[in-house]
């Protein structure tokens, strides 16, 4: 790459990280402001210029990050804020509350238990034991995200989220209650999982393991204990069976 390429690159890169932390900055004076605030305000609160304000207010708003008070003309955080920290506190309260029944899946199995959510059109992997005597494992590690809806676990919580509730190909895993995947994410990894339900009775995990696919040539062997495990760990966020009428 030519010096004058390079440079450029840079220049650009340091003008990304600018505005993001313009934009952070913004967002933080906002959320000390909860009955909204004008502009002036906010320009006096962050000192940023007021046409970057506006810039920066024309994009997080249209984003739904930030709403207007078209009679006040004041800015409030907005309902986008809202999902973010409640996908943020789900997440680290099924972490939290999902540890010892996938301790004890990993045990049981001798496979790597790995628990995952949503985040968007994602699925995100948040917690993952591993046995301590398996020296081939499948790379499924914490911060790993593929697109939702893929392997066994992305199958899983999507077969039970209203977007996937119509879907014929995921109708065999709403009758079974897990999902079952070969070679799927990459060659020679296979899955077993199943949905974790919240209080509501919303999906709002998936719980499983993930294994070379010579160690699984009966998925379905382990379905049960799948099962349980991810019954375990909506029952810790309040999950109760329906009775039946």
């Amino acid at each position: 790459m030519a010096p004058d390429d390079e440079d450029d690159k840079r220049g650009r890169r340091s003008s990304g990280s600018r505005t993001l932390a313009r934009g952070l900055a913004l967002l933080n004076a906002l959320g000390e402001h909860s009955d909204g605030a004008t502009v002036s305000g906010l320009a006096e609160s962050t000192g940023l210029d007021r046409a970057v304000l506006y810039r920066l207010l024309d994009t997080l708003t249209g984003e739904g990050f930030v709403t207007r008070d078209p009679e006040t003309r004041k800015y409030r955080l907005g309902l986008a804020m809202l999902e973010l920290g409640v996908r943020a506190a789900q997440g680290l309260e099924v972490r939290r509350l999902a540890g010892p029944p996938l301790r004890a899946l990993s045990e049981d199995t001798n496979e790597t238990a790995c628990l995952a959510v949503r985040d968007r059109d994602d699925l995100v992997v948040v917690e993952v034991i591993e046995p301590g005597d398996r020296f081939v494992q499948v790379n499924y590690r914490i911060g790993f995200r593929h697109e939702l809806g893929v392997a066994a676990h992305g199958k899983a919580l999507l077969a039970f989220l209203p977007e996937g509730a119509r879907n014929p190909e995921l109708q065999p895993v709403r009758q079974r209650g897990v999902a079952y995947t070969r070679d799927e994410l990459e060659p020679g990894a296979s899955g077993v999982a199943a949905p974790v339900f919240d209080h509501t009775g919303r999906a709002v995990a998936a719980v499983g393991i993930v294994a070379p696919t010579a160690r699984l040539p009966e998925p379905e062997a382990i379905a049960l204990r799948v099962l349980r495990s991810a019954r375990e760990i909506s029952e810790r966020l309040g999950w109760r069976p329906r009775r039946a009428t």
